[in-house]
């Protein structure tokens, strides 16, 4: 699978990185995710997200997989500015290659969980922060929680002032959590 490219953002990188830098804001405190999204197997959400960069309505979305709550994606995304996600988040999935020069090969590849954005090419590229490259730091970010801060932090967006949302998953359910994991793993049939 090839790398997203963006001529948009190649043509004005400054407007891009503006709009991932300045800071954005949403008025939701609780984000309800209960609704079967675009994608059968997940979970959909979409908040409106205010910001001064571009004219254009940009949008916050929390997919989170039906049958495995610790695989989500948080996503920035302005369809009029581009068609895909400008910044994105994916706690699990595949491993992600930066294919790009300069890039040593034994670096190109990024596992999850891991950021997306665009390089000045116009070039998707996945990355980890410090926190998501510590052990211990990743693994507590693997609750959406706590998650969803480091992403407000890494795309400078909050709610209000200086606070974060928070996350329910199928709240408008029995509070089921379900995996995909087999209940015969283990058992030994003899």
């Amino acid at each position: 699978m090839g790398a997203t490219k963006s001529l948009k953002v190649k043509e004005d990188y400054s407007l891009y990185n503006r709009l991932l830098e300045e800071r954005k804001s949403i008025f939701t405190e609780v984000i309800e995710v209960n609704k079967v999204g675009n994608n059968a197997n997940t979970l959909s959400q979409a908040e409106d997200v205010e910001q001064e960069v571009i004219t254009e309505q940009v949008i916050l979305i929390v997919d989170v997989k039906l049958n495995n709550y610790n695989f989500f994606q948080f996503k920035l995304r302005c369809k009029d500015y581009i068609p895909n996600p400008f910044f994105r988040f994916d706690s699990d999935g595949e491993t992600h290659r930066n294919r790009i020069e300069g890039i040593p090969f034994e670096e190109q590849a990024v596992t999850p969980p891991h950021f997306h954005k665009f390089n000045e090419n116009g070039i998707e590229i996945a990355y980890k922060t410090d926190k998501l490259l510590d052990e211990k730091e990743s693994k507590a970010l693997e609750e959406i929680n706590l998650c969803i801060i480091h992403f407000f932090h890494e795309s400078n967006t909050r709610l209000k002032q200086d606070d974060f949302p928070e996350v329910k998953i199928s709240s408008n359910s029995l509070g089921l959590s379900f995996t995909s994991d087999d209940p015969n793993e283990n058992i030994d049939y003899v």
